[in-house]
């Protein structure tokens, strides 16, 4: 039976491991063929989607380099045909407080964070545009709204994206494009880990009303949704799926 997102494509950035991954996994499942820009190897997230039945490709790209990220562009459409979905996930998590992070942590942050998701949209503008379906997902954050301190340059640039997604809504409108964002609460992926500790990730459960480590397929399936038609008339949302992290 076809998915949801039969004959669409989708881009993720950040594909390669973590959320990126399952999302694209998920994508695929609902019946997307898949492109991936991340800086990182796709070969699991690959096996993956092909293992589902459908056309990959991928690309070593930088979400802030213009360059960089226009070839994609061009190397997407000749590899898999004119875009449907862009998701924006791609994302660094420096682990630092006011006191300690350095104006080079905080630029690059905002440069794959939000710069990253400005660059793709204008990318794959005129795609979306042209597409019966156009779907921009933005990956953003529930810690935004409650601002653990260690997370100063990460926080503020999912800040940035939420009002991103606000006015990328109201621009693309009148094509018919909407845009979303997913604000998760603080995922355990092995980059996250790394970086916070499994202490701050406890902490978090217990501020949370769902009393469980949040999975990136808790994520990727609200993405699925948004992605689909079910989805149509919303546009300009940041959606929370966070366990309640963020419901006080």
């Amino acid at each position: 039976m076809a998915g949801r997102l039969a004959g669409r494509i989708a881009v993720v950035t950040g594909g390669s491991a973590g959320i990126g991954q399952e999302i694209a996994r998920k994508l695929s499942l609902e019946g997307a063929d898949i492109a991936v820009a991340d800086v990182d190897a796709t070969d699991d997230t690959q096996g993956s989607v092909e293992g589902n039945g459908r056309r990959f490709f991928s690309a070593k790209v930088d979400v802030s380099d213009e360059a960089q990220v226009n070839a994609f562009a061009a190397e997407v459409r000749d590899a898999l045909g004119p875009v449907d979905i862009l998701v924006n996930n791609a994302g660094i998590v420096p682990f630092a407080g006011i006191d300690d992070v350095t104006l080079e942590q905080w630029s690059r942050t905002f440069a794959v964070n939000v710069t990253g998701a400005f660059l793709t949209a204008k990318a794959f503008l005129e795609d979306l545009k042209q597409s019966s379906a156009g779907r921009v997902i933005n990956i953003t954050s529930g810690s935004y709204w409650v601002s653990p301190p260690p997370f100063v340059a990460y926080i503020s640039s999912k800040g940035a994206l939420n009002g991103f997604t606000n006015v990328l809504a109201a621009n693309l409108a009148e094509h018919d494009v909407t845009v979303n964002a997913v604000s998760p609460s603080l995922v355990p992926t092995a980059a996250a880990l790394r970086s916070a500790g499994e202490a701050f990730f406890d902490m978090t459960v217990q501020m949370q009303d769902l009393k469980r480590r949040q999975s990136p397929t808790d994520v990727a399936n609200t993405v699925a949704f948004l992605a689909s038609d079910e989805a149509a008339f919303i546009t300009g949302q940041i959606l929370a799926v966070d366990g309640g992290l963020t419901r006080r």
